[in-house]
């Protein structure tokens, strides 16, 4: 099989989008819808990556950074295609390109109950935090006034 990787465009919304709904764990909201997408794309710009077969998308990484450190959302491969290496190579575009803007840490929210995940992810060299949690409080409707 010949994977394809290339930066993540908006115009690839559509079928980005399609793919994390498909995907269990994968949490969607407000954030995800397509403006909102776009402007991350805008102010992370070739931060974040998709893999494609024959021209359909069957794996995303979105990345971004607020100067300090980097975080890590919606990494997604088709089940179809796991244990390809998509994942891996997806998340080494991801941090390198962090390395290349000089970002010296990277962070991703992960559900306490995906143990699949928290194994890929610290056999990529990420560790838990045990001495923190997150806090989340709502202010408004994302990015609407």
């Amino acid at each position: 099989m010949s994977f394809i990787y290339s930066l993540m465009r908006i115009e690839d919304y559509d079928e980005m989008y399609a793919l994390w709904q498909s995907i269990p764990g994968i949490g969607l909201n407000k954030a995800d819808e397509q403006e909102n997408i776009r402007a991350y794309l805008f102010h992370n710009r070739e931060q974040s990556f998709l893999c494609k077969l024959n021209g359909k998308i069957i794996g995303t990484i979105m990345c971004g950074n607020d100067s300090r450190r980097a975080f890590i959302y919606h990494l997604a491969v088709s089940p179809e295609y796991r244990r390809h290496g998509i994942a891996t190579k997806l998340v080494r575009l991801a941090i390198n390109k962090q390395k290349q803007l000089n970002i010296d840490k990277c962070a991703l929210f992960i559900l306490n109950e995906n143990i699949l995940g928290k194994k890929f992810w610290t056999d990529m060299g990420f560790s838990i935090v045990h001495e923190a949690g997150v806090m989340v409080k709502s202010i408004s409707p994302y990015g609407k006034k």
